[in-house]
């Protein structure tokens, strides 16, 4: 009796230490968390927290990483240690935990996948969590969401399914919050392919889903998108009046701010140029970066090419020109692509006047102008493919080609420096894809066609020699009857 005493006595003991043990490494668990999340952002500082935990349990040290995971900054290279930090909490994560951290997981790719080379990796990655581990639907729901947010940089049709996966999913789960993000991501993915009424009719369904919810201070309003998608489409009242919502959600609605050229664009678009103008000139009273002021500016002239005015264009141009150059002075600026894209819509406007030779002139000049980042090579490029269709439409075979030469060199640096742009590459993709799907249709029907040809054909054919049959029969009987007459 006595030593089952004794055995209970050291088993209680034991489990008392054990709970004990627990406790302070939870305890440890929860303080390097909340000082990992109190860091500004990962630093050796950062790091040093984390190496403490490699004397806890998988169970507490995954906790661990994965809230140092979620605490990465926006650049490049801390991003990457985050991705470190979730893969190993990926890989020594209990269940409960390991969906969580697959969550973070496909959001930092999501992020990732525009800034670094790690696609095969996160698809691997994202192709494999469904079947390793186990989520509840909400988190199934959320997964899907963020999948689709990663394959819209990569692929397109991978990144619908994806969408409708987590749409059907919020829907059986009634979250119409989850719901209404969504559908703004879908409406997101046909603006990548340029599909406009695609895009705001799934806007519109968010906004009826809305309207119908309680939780409206929940979900940021998505006014400004639904505008712009009707923007593209002319629509540009209706515009207008999804501007007017965009407003009424600003401290102060007599001040346009940033939504200035929006507004002034619709205007433009329903022939209020001056409308327009007025706008575009009130925010140029205030507005102290350069960019901004270049911006304004160039719509300004826009706005009265559009109106027929191209002197008064003119003018408006080479304010933003001379405003620029000084700018780009001041602030050592290396001839950026701003001023490259002025001088191409300077040029521009010259040879629609018809100042064919002062035009080329001007454009020959910026031409020769030393690009250096990736932005400038692109627009010097631009400058140069218009330089080319110049020459070419006063026939100098010579400087056209020379010019095209030039192009090319400088594309050829431009591609060996810089990515093209993966939302460019998914979208020439799609249209190659469409493009090949209408050859294939229109194929498909001459094909029907040409069957209904040959089928008609023999038809004639058949009535024609059914026709000499009858008139040759008919012609023998009538000759029969007279020989007995």
């Amino acid at each position: 009796m006595r030593r089952v005493v004794i055995i209970i006595c050291m088993g209680i003991t034991i489990l008392f230490l054990l709970s004990s043990c627990r406790k302070n490494e939870k305890a440890k668990t929860a303080e390097l968390c909340r000082e990992l999340e109190n860091s500004v952002m990962l630093s050796p500082a950062f790091d040093s927290l984390v190496k403490v935990s490699m004397g806890l349990p998988n169970f507490f040290r995954s906790k661990v990483l994965l809230t140092a995971g979620s605490c990465y900054s926006t650049r490049v290279e801390q991003m990457q240690q985050a991705r470190i930090y979730l893969r190993e909490a990926y890989r020594i994560a209990p269940r409960d935990v390991k969906n969580l951290v697959a969550l973070e997981l496909t959001r930092l790719y999501g992020s990732l996948i525009l800034r670094d080379s790690c696609v095969e990796e996160a698809i691997r990655f994202i192709s494999r969590v469904p079947s390793k581990v186990v989520f509840t639907r909400e988190e199934e729901a959320k997964f899907y969401y963020l999948g689709a947010c990663f394959f819209k940089s990569i692929d397109i049709d991978r990144a619908f399914k994806a969408v409708d996966q987590a749409l059907s999913l919020y829907r059986g789960l009634s979250d119409t919050e989850g719901e209404i993000e969504a559908y703004r991501l879908k409406a997101t993915l046909y603006g990548v392919l340029q599909e406009y009424e695609e895009q705001y009719a799934c806007y519109e369904e968010a906004y009826r889903l809305l309207r119908r919810s309680r939780f409206r201070d929940k979900v940021k309003p998505f006014y400004e998108q639904m505008a712009a998608s009707l923007k593209k489409l002319g629509r540009h009242e209706e515009a207008l009046l999804w501007y007017e919502e965009v407003l009424k959600e600003l401290p102060d609605s007599s001040r346009l701010g940033r939504y200035g050229i929006q507004v002034a664009e619709a205007y433009s678009g329903l022939g209020y140029h001056e409308k327009a103008r007025e706008i575009l000139r009130g925010g140029l009273v205030n507005e102290k970066r350069g960019g901004m002021r270049n911006v304004l500016l160039t719509r300004v002239a826009e706005s009265f090419i559009q109106e027929g005015l191209r002197d008064s264009a003119l003018i408006a141009l080479k304010s933003a020109i001379d405003f620029y150059e000084i700018y780009a002075r001041e602030n050592q600026l290396k001839v950026p692509g701003v001023m490259f894209m002025n001088y191409l819509r300077y040029g521009r406007c010259l040879w629609e006047m018809g100042e064919k030779d002062e035009a080329v002139a001007y454009l020959e000049g910026i031409s020769y102008k030393k690009a250096e980042s990736p932005e400038s090579q692109l627009a010097q490029a631009r400058v140069l493919e218009l330089l080319s269709e110049y020459h070419e439409d006063m026939e100098n075979r010579q400087a056209f080609c020379d010019v095209l030469h030039r192009r090319d060199s400088v594309l050829e640096l431009y591609d060996s420096f810089y990515d093209n742009g993966r939302y460019r590459q998914v979208l020439k993709k799609y249209k190659n894809q469409k493009f090949l799907r209408e050859i294939e249709e229109m194929n498909r029907k001459q094909e029907s066609a040409n069957w209904w040809l040959v089928l008609a054909l023999l038809v004639t054919v058949g009535l024609i020699v059914s026709a000499l049959i009858y008139t040759w029969v008919s012609w023998g009987k009538e000759r029969e009857y007279k020989k007995r007459k």
